[in-house]
């Protein structure tokens, strides 16, 4: 448990730093740093964001002495999360309805990523035909 405030990566729609005090390999943020990261704001009705509002049937699950638990809010919004708090390090993947659109409309994000020669490719390169994209990790 790391009581001391910290700076800490956090990628979502953008790539942030906040401010993140760490309890239990959770980052714990200042409420206001939720709009930079997830474009949503705490309020008493719920996560808000303009007039549009997800309701918290229990706010005292996201608010921890300190402030907020991000990977709480985050799931709230149906975003999955992964932090990494010696590395102070947080990944945020898009809401579920985005997933599943995608995945309906079989439609990948445009990713850019190195081809056997070292250069930079889009998918969208290939638009119109099927590809194949084949990934591993060495962890």
């Amino acid at each position: 448990m790391n009581e001391t405030s910290t700076p800490t990566i956090v990628i979502a729609d953008d790539e942030t730093v906040v401010e993140a005090t760490w309890f239990d390999d959770r980052p714990v943020v200042d409420p206001s740093a939720l709009e930079a990261v997830l474009g949503w704001n705490l309020k008493p009705e719920g996560l808000c964001r303009g007039d549009a509002c997800v309701p918290l049937p229990d706010q005292s699950a996201l608010e921890h002495p300190e402030g907020i638990d991000l990977m709480a809010a985050a799931g709230t919004l149906g975003r999955p999360t992964l932090a990494d708090p010696d590395a102070q390090m947080v990944a945020i993947g898009v809401p579920a309805d985005d997933r599943q659109r995608a995945l309906v409309d079989r439609q990948a994000p445009d990713a850019t990523l190195l081809d056997l020669d070292g250069n930079q490719r889009q998918l969208s390169e290939w638009s119109g035909t099927r590809r194949l994209l084949v990934a591993f990790s060495s962890w």
